[in-house]
């Protein structure tokens, strides 16, 4: 606990820089989910540098930093920001002279280190280090769900998430649960930005990656962190989704797209979802207070408005839906000028789901536990019909347990 203080202190505090005027929290401020806001990040003397700043959320979880993966641990990871001159400019030397002029530094590193000389380099990236680790993100309307509380997502989200762990989609390859990342370095084709040199990204660290490769991060708290990819060329989610639904850089003509990035067709609809459960990937519950003060006497970066703050309380409003209390269970019909997923959506573990016969032209989600979804066919024996036209990916995608489903025809669909 006494480093993880030290560390909070010291990520705040801008002695840790050649001018004294920039911190860790410059590019990584809290109430922009430990980003900036910033299409790119700015560093010492105004200088525009070449990569958006990636969140610090659950950082705990990763194995390589950086969007090119150049650190290994995060005490490696603290020394570039730090020392690189177009950003922090700091000099080891020099910043421990400074922080040993310190008395309450002093006494700080003695009591998280344990010696009266525990003023060294090494310690101050510890301490970050330590400090950064209990950034943690584990209390979000889908762990919630996760954890069985199935109305702590709206049927919105429920549905997005059933769409982004789909064939069709395939997020989930590069956004698995529960971290919502990996340590690979993938090429989806983000465009360069106008005017900058091309970012081969990967590639600068290892001789054998793909140009243009580049680390997945994580979709926790995405929704507080934008603009979006390595450059910040996107700036909301939904540019990013159509991004991806056109095939990632596969559009412009890009070589080596990740196999899994293969475009898909969603309706307007399918997409808001796909949104909507981004959000609910949202927990700022362990987010650390910031100092009033630091021992060097040197300002502390002001709090700052996040907007997406108030998207986020109106999108997560799961859990307060009426039929989030128990109740017998219940036969659910489909009735004339009613789409199968408004009724579905109704669904709790043990109801029937009762499509009469039609031809339906949409795909259906399902993720509660313990349903059937059952044609009630015409007086001919002709099922219902539910219809892809050639585009779908899924006709019927269920993700719970005890599914049972019957006399519904799925066509034209592509996959």
């Amino acid at each position: 606990a006494d480093k993880v203080e030290l560390g909070r202190l010291l990520f705040f505090d801008p002695i840790l820089s050649q001018n004294n005027d920039m911190s860790c929290a410059s590019c990584h401020q809290p109430d922009l989910g430990f980003s900036d806001g910033k299409q790119q990040a700015i560093g010492a003397n105004g200088t525009l540098l070449p990569r958006n700043a990636m969140s610090l959320w659950n950082v705990t979880y990763g194995t390589n930093f950086f969007w090119d993966g150049r650190a290994a641990t995060l005490e490696e990871q603290t020394n570039t920001p730090i020392t690189e001159k177009d950003e922090m400019a700091g000099v080891p030397d020099e910043i421990v002279a400074e922080l040993q002029a310190v008395p309450e530094y002093v006494d700080l590193f003695e009591k998280a280190f344990g010696s009266a000389d525990s003023v060294s380099y090494e310690n101050v990236q510890n301490a970050i280090a330590a400090f950064e680790r209990t950034l943690v993100t584990n209390n979000s309307p889908f762990d919630k769900y996760a954890a069985g509380d199935v109305n702590a997502l709206t049927p919105a989200q429920r549905r997005g998430l059933a769409t982004f762990r789909s064939a069709g989609t395939r997020c989930f390859e590069c956004h698995s649960a529960p971290t919502f990342s990996d340590d690979l370095f993938s090429v989806t084709g983000v465009p360069d930005l106008q005017g900058q040199a091309h970012d081969t990204g990967r590639l600068e660290v290892e001789s054998t990656s793909l140009d243009g490769a580049f680390k997945a991060p994580t979709l926790r708290n995405i929704a507080l962190t934008a603009p979006y990819m390595h450059n910040g060329v996107f700036k909301t989610l939904e540019e990013v989704v159509e991004f991806y639904a056109k095939g990632g850089g596969r559009d412009a003509g890009v070589e080596n797209v990740d196999i899994h990035v293969i475009g898909f067709d969603l309706t307007d609809q399918e997409k808001a979802d796909l949104v909507a459960f981004m959000y609910a990937l949202t927990d700022e519950s362990n987010l650390p207070e910031t100092p009033a003060s630091v021992p060097s006497g040197l300002p502390v970066i002001e709090s700052v408005e996040n907007p997406a703050r108030a998207t986020v309380s109106e999108m997560n409003a799961g859990g307060t839906e009426s039929v989030s209390a128990p109740r017998e269970a219940q036969t659910l019909r489909v009735e004339e000028g009613q789409t199968i997923q408004s009724v579905v959506d109704q669904a709790l573990p043990g109801d029937t789901v009762e499509v009469p016969y039609g031809i339906y032209k949409e795909h259906v989600i399902i993720d509660v536990s313990n349903i059937k979804f059952m044609g009630v066919p015409n007086d001919k024996g002709e099922w219902p019909v539910i219809e892809g036209q050639g585009t779908g990916s899924d006709g019927v995608i269920a993700s719970g347990n005890d599914f049972e489903m019957a006399f519904l025809a799925v066509k034209n669909f592509t996959s």
